[in-house]
């Protein structure tokens, strides 16, 4: 198929503001980055790993231990990987920074 300049009609009876032009772009970006793959099967892989186990079964232990709901427990220790990955981030920004400035 061979792409052709459009014609001067066409561009007049397709003129989109800024926003409908900027709406087109983003659905674009967001369009390109979605995998294909369905993430309903990863999400089913993923629960049926053993590392998901053993975060349910530490959330049980949290969950008794403290005595707490199992909502509150999940919610804690996600929060805490979180908190803990917000903070490797962190440091591995400043250190690529600090190498970046040769400091």
């Amino acid at each position: 198929m061979q792409l052709t300049e459009p014609t001067t009609s066409y561009v007049s009876e397709t003129k989109l503001n800024t926003v409908d032009w900027s709406r087109a772009f983003n659905t674009s970006i967001l369009s390109t980055v979605i995998e294909s793959k369905s993430l309903d099967s990863e999400i089913e892989t993923l629960l049926s790993t053993p590392e998901y186990s053993a975060i349910l079964l530490a959330a049980q232990s949290l969950s008794s231990n403290l005595n707490i709901s199992p909502e509150a427990a999940t919610e804690r220790l996600i929060e805490t990987f979180r908190s803990i990955d917000h903070c490797w981030e962190k440091i591995l920004l400043k250190k690529g920074a600090q190498s970046l400035l040769g400091l």
